[in-house]
């Protein structure tokens, strides 16, 4: 209980500083009793609900347990209508339930994993992720449904996957308009040969000073380029590319924009 407080305190220092929401990495590792428990203390410090314009959306990874973790509401560790079930009888009511996201990790190959027992609604998605940028990482299978822009993946057919993200993503239930109301693009950084170091210049074997034989080095890279027009060698930046731009909008309601309109020449 006292851990909770300390988390469910600090969450609400956040919110107080400005923050709309959190992630919370690796949420399966934490009971969905104890998550319960937490997002409880934050409501009441919140004053009886959370703000209109909360979100959490906690990362769940299913790892061929979609059973256990999402789909099996009996199976004593489950992140779907179990945790949604928690939270309702802890007093929440639909509004504030829907606030608390799933990362659907299921997305795209298997989008129904990653729900099962709960509406898309409360899922966030995504083609690749941080973790699969690891070589020989299994934690996700994509299968030919999308893929993972630095290991062996052409821009054109990543930009494609980037799109169908916001245009026609796969599990769709009700309307592209309401379900995955949180989708992520990542923009990340090209591995130096075989190191895997950050390119933040801190990684570079020019500072080491001790056992430094075996140093990989990572030189800097610039994470910030005003005229990138996405899709680059260095830093990825599919954020920036004005087809991905224009579907984000197009999901979002906004009308095109062309690389003019964004001070670019592309």
């Amino acid at each position: 209980d006292n851990v909770q407080e300390r988390i469910a305190a600090y969450l609400t220092d956040l919110l107080g500083m400005g923050f709309s929401g959190v992630r919370i990495d690796a949420a399966k590792h934490m009971a969905p009793d104890d998550l319960v428990g937490i997002f409880t203390k934050l409501r009441r410090n919140m004053g009886g609900s959370l703000p209109d314009d909360f979100v959490a959306w906690l990362e769940v990874l299913l790892g061929g347990e979609k059973d256990l973790l999402m789909c099996d509401p009996d199976s004593g560790y489950n992140y779907g209508s179990y945790l949604e079930d928690g939270l309702a009888a802890a007093g929440f009511d639909q509004d504030d339930i829907n606030k608390i996201k799933i990362w659907n990790s299921g997305y795209p190959k298997e989008p129904d994993a990653g729900y099962c027992t709960i509406s898309p609604v409360r899922n966030a998605i995504q083609n690749d992720d941080a973790d699969q940028q690891t070589e020989g990482s299994t934690s996700r299978d994509m299968g030919d449904q999308g893929c993972v822009l630095i290991e062996n993946c052409e821009a054109d057919e990543h930009r494609e996957f980037e799109i169908k993200l916001f245009e026609e993503p796969n599990g769709i239930q009700t309307s592209n308009d309401v379900d995955y109301p949180i989708r992520l693009v990542l923009s990340s950084y090209y591995w130096q040969g075989n190191s895997k170091g950050l390119p933040d210049g801190l990684s570079d074997c020019a500072n080491c000073e001790v056992n430094c034989d075996s140093c990989q080095t990572t030189l800097k890279w610039e994470a910030y380029d005003k005229t990138s027009c996405g899709y680059d060698d260095e830093y990825t930046r599919p954020h920036r590319d004005l087809e991905v731009v224009n579907a984000m909008r197009g999901w979002m309601g906004l009308g095109d924009v062309t690389a003019a309109d964004l001070g670019l020449s592309c």
